[in-house]
């Protein structure tokens, strides 16, 4: 879990204790807004010279930061972060603090990615970190570019390397993610953000039911429907039959008693 600076760039910055202290407090707030965050114990922050021995985590001696699961503390020599922030800004100095945190939150989660995944990872923890800390105010022009300018001097091309954390690029992407994305566990989908699904175009949307207002004064002035001119036309063809079957019926009665007339004259 330890990082290595590889990579050197000239910069005028400044770092300190009570910036380290101030951003300790600030990582232990962003990680109780993380899933499961609420109940994980923060690891300890031990800031020191040289080089740090624990029990819990027995090596030659600590030189670089790092996080030890044995005691859940973060590890930072001091001389280094003085290097990153001469090289990158102080900025660049305290998101490896977030890196390290990165580590504890993800251990303690039970969600930790072995190898090069867990450090990229770690560096899309600090992203998300310094997404919360400029939300809140505390960073300063130029922090974010501090910070990238430090993931990608970690990075390496050594990729057959047991060791292999990342090449440059992928560090810094990785540190970018986190920032524009936010941070979530590896494999976790629950702090994700659903958006309602896109309407399409061409289905009109379905109207809003319009609240019934008791003022006259506010009702649409529509024209009222005119029933007449939606009564369809009437038809004068019943009426012409009639006349034309009354017509035909005396014509036909006349006929009938002119016939009988005449039979009758003839018989006389």
């Amino acid at each position: 879990m330890a990082m290595q600076i590889l990579h050197h760039s000239p910069a005028i910055a400044a770092w300190d204790l009570p910036h380290a202290a101030a951003v300790e407090d600030l990582l232990k707030k962003y990680i109780k807004t993380l899933p499961g965050g609420a109940t994980i114990a923060p690891p300890r922050l031990f800031i020191y010279k040289g080089k740090a021995f624990s029990r819990a985590c027995p090596k030659s001696g600590i030189d670089a930061p790092a996080y030890c699961p044995g005691d859940h503390t973060v590890y930072l020599e001091m001389g280094l972060g003085d290097q990153v922030a001469e090289s990158y800004g102080d900025f660049g100095a305290l998101s490896i603090i977030a890196h390290e945190f990165g580590h504890a939150y993800m251990f303690k989660s039970n969600k930790h990615p072995v190898g090069k995944e867990g450090e990229l990872a770690a560096d899309a923890f600090a992203g998300g970190f310094a997404r919360y800390a400029e939300k809140n105010g505390a960073l300063e022009p130029g922090d974010l570019d501090e910070a990238r300018a430090t993931f990608a001097s970690v990075g390496d091309y050594e990729v057959y390397h047991h060791d292999h954390h990342g090449t440059p690029m992928e560090r810094r992407q990785a540190f970018e993610n986190g920032y524009l994305l936010g941070f979530r566990l590896p494999g976790d989908r629950s702090s994700e953000t659903s958006a309602p699904p896109a309407r399409n175009r061409s289905e009109p949307a379905s109207p809003k039911p319009r609240e019934r207002d008791s003022s006259p004064t506010n009702q649409p002035s529509f024209p009222a429907p005119n029933n007449q001119a939606e009564r369809p036309p009437g038809s004068s063809a019943p009426v012409l039959g009639l006349v034309l079957g009354a017509g035909l019926f005396i014509a036909l009665l006349a006929g009938v008693v002119t016939m009988v007339a005449r039979a009758r004259e003839e018989n006389w």
